[in-house]
């Protein structure tokens, strides 16, 4: 009798362990593009590439060129959600990982609705004007040299990081553990197995967060157009992305899990 309890058990414990792994999905699909598109494409966009099931952003970017926003965005949209994936930037460069985007013509880039984790060469910091693309980013980290609100695992211009040594230097790959969980009103980033930050998704502290960042300002920033930052954090559900910025960015081992409440 002991000898089928433990058979019974052991099956279940590999049923469940099955059912576990299951629930995480490969977002880089026979090795193309699939299930991807440029952000509110027109046909005309370009600098996304999968080779060897890595994703590789290696155009120039808006900031530079001023065509129009080249984010890669999912077709699915998300709401409650983890994501696992290895990114590498070369020296310099600047991206970052965004969800709650909203592709409403109305808005210019993924960034006015999606909130976003940074994604940079860190070194940058010790030595800024070393940051690609125009002064502006040379600027940006000039300004947070103290704060790091705008650091590697940052959720962007409102949390900063409480772990500054986690990264790995350019061309290296580095890891993500991503979770927005706003059933549970809590987002979480994961750096090389380190959890590095942990922020509300609403609420008083996040409202606080929010009035001492830049999308606040909504008077400013006029090359956002009249909508400026009216949606930001405004889709709980929406696509997920990842940045056209200066620089050449790579990802892999990109997969998602739906979080069921």
């Amino acid at each position: 009798m002991k000898k089928t309890a433990l058979v019974i058990i052991t099956m279940l414990a590999f049923i469940s362990h099955g059912q576990e792994k299951s629930d995480w999905e490969n977002l880089i699909v026979n090795n193309s593009l699939e299930g991807w598109h440029f952000f509110q494409d027109d046909g005309t966009k370009k600098g996304w590439v999968v080779e060897n099931s890595i994703l590789i952003f290696n155009g120039i970017s808006d900031m530079e060129t001023r065509k129009g926003d080249a984010s890669l965005v999912s077709d699915k949209e998300y709401e409650n959600f983890e994501i696992k994936f290895d990114w590498k930037i070369e020296p310099g460069g600047n991206s970052g990982f965004i969800w709650g985007v909203s592709e409403d013509k109305k808005y210019k880039y993924p960034y006015q609705t999606g909130q976003e984790i940074q994604i940079l060469d860190h070194a940058i910091y010790d030595d800024p004007k070393n940051a690609q693309g125009p002064e502006i980013e040379m600027k940006n980290a000039m300004e947070d040299l103290e704060a790091r609100k705008r650091f590697v695992g940052a959720l962007y211009d409102m949390s900063a990081p409480s772990v500054l040594d986690a990264a790995k230097p350019a061309d290296e790959w580095n890891s993500y553990h991503i979770k927005i969980d706003y059933e549970n009103n809590r987002g979480e980033v994961t750096l090389n197995n380190v959890l590095i930050n942990s922020f509300p998704l609403s609420g008083a502290e996040w409202d606080a967060m929010y009035l001492e960042s830049k999308f606040s300002r909504s008077e400013d920033y006029p090359y956002l157009g009249e909508e400026r930052w009216k949606g930001f954090a405004k889709y709980q559900k929406g696509h997920i992305s990842f940045q056209d910025h200066p620089g050449r960015v790579s990802f892999k081992n990109i997969w998602i899990k739906e979080l069921k409440n």
